[in-house]
């Protein structure tokens, strides 16, 4: 969980905005939530390596240098990441890490880093598990024996399947395109997913299906609590990409939601998966659910452009039976007791409703996702 410039700023950032957003997200309640690392993007870099091949950072835009910012970052209590691309140059034209993965590495060490999102534009046509592995490599070594993890994001698009090779070379993997702050964009990233939620995990490392979208005003609110919703069930990284100094309230007190933001950290880090779908002429929804370790969550998603009701039913599209309790995590408080099935009325288009069910007995360990190999 944390926070990225690229989404609301591209590459105009620098030294006085991260550390504008450093300190907002410790004085306005993001840290206390769980949003702990901030990252750059691309465009920290200067234009060319120094003269013994060592990255460097834009002077204009960072005229204290990259450790002095990871230091104010750490003093803060928040961890600190950084941006490099597995090409010959970043997707901005800038010096990228492809062959010079060891001595990289040495400076981001050196400078303390935390976090490594790493790209894969100008690739020179090797083989994307070829290049996400030596930088791999390159980390693991780098921090042998030391008490240092620098947390690796494979940005490298879904293009070569990652989900299957990226456990064990990353903690987690882009599964798709940059996401864009507009609907089409987050409807068909979560179709994307629908057949990759058994492929994250605490054993194995996380899908990531790009950084969170919430708090672009021209997104409509019920469609940035569809995004947040899918992104926590889905154990998805957390990563704001707004301008949080422009967040209204509103939009606030949805991203520092405690129970979504619990659904998201559960501890058995089971995605949800989709169970039910239908769609015929002006009609189309769907039902995601999963287990946590204190209950089951569930999505009911209405894809529709009019308002529609939902039932969910215990048994088929959760394995519970008995009386279960169903609480709404948006609105956070009870909706009551019910047994066998629960109605959801009049859900908004493209809105959801994000429920967690509480009691119950789980009668069969078979989740009902659907097959779609």
């Amino acid at each position: 969980m944390g926070w990225n410039p690229y989404n609301a700023f591209n590459s105009s950032f620098n030294d006085t905005l991260i550390r504008q957003h450093v300190d907002i997200i410790v004085n306005q309640g993001y840290l206390a939530a769980g949003y702990r690392y901030i990252n750059l993007d691309d465009g920290w870099q200067a234009s060319e390596r120094t003269k013994d091949n060592r990255l460097s950072f834009n002077s204009s835009k960072f005229p204290f240098g990259i450790k002095d910012l990871a230091d104010y970052v750490h003093r803060n209590g928040l961890l600190f990441g950084i941006y490099s691309d597995a090409g010959i140059q970043t997707c901005g034209g800038l010096p990228g890490s492809l062959d010079y993965e060891d001595i990289d590495v040495q400076t981001f060490v050196d400078w303390d880093i935390d976090y490594l999102k790493y790209d894969n534009c100008n690739e020179q046509r090797r083989p994307e598990q070829e290049r996400y592995k030596k930088m791999g490599d390159a980390l693991n070594s780098a921090t042998a024996g030391k008490n240092k993890t620098i947390y690796y994001n494979i940005c490298e698009w879904g293009t070569s399947n990652p989900w299957l090779w990226g456990p064990g070379v990353g903690h987690s993997w882009r599964t798709t395109p940059d996401i864009i702050a507009f609907w089409p964009s987050i409807i068909s990233i979560i179709d994307s997913q629908v057949r990759l939620t058994e492929y994250g995990g605490p054993e194995r490392g996380w899908n990531d299906p790009d950084m969170l979208v919430l708090g672009f005003e021209r997104i409509p609110y019920d469609e940035q609590v569809t995004h947040y919703a899918f992104w926590a069930a889905l154990k998805a990284p957390l990563i704001l990409g707004c301008d949080l100094r422009k967040v209204d309230d509103k939009i606030k007190a949805l991203i520092l939601n405690d129970d979504i933001i619990s659904v998201n950290q559960d501890p058995l880090g089971l995605s949800i998966c989709q169970v039910y779908y239908k769609t015929d002429n002006d009609i189309s929804f769907d039902i995601w659910t999963g287990p946590l370790d204190d209950g089951y969550v569930a999505i009911l998603f209405n894809r529709g452009i009019e308002s529609k009701s939902i039932t969910l039913d215990f048994k088929n599209h959760c394995r519970l039976d008995g009386t279960i309790e169903v609480y709404d995590l948006v609105n956070q408080l009870s909706n009551g007791n019910y047994a066998n099935n629960y109605t959801a009325v009049d859900i908004p288009k493209h809105g959801v409703e994000f429920i967690k069910l509480i009691g119950g007995n789980n009668f069969d360990d078979d989740r009902p996702c659907l097959n779609y190999s």
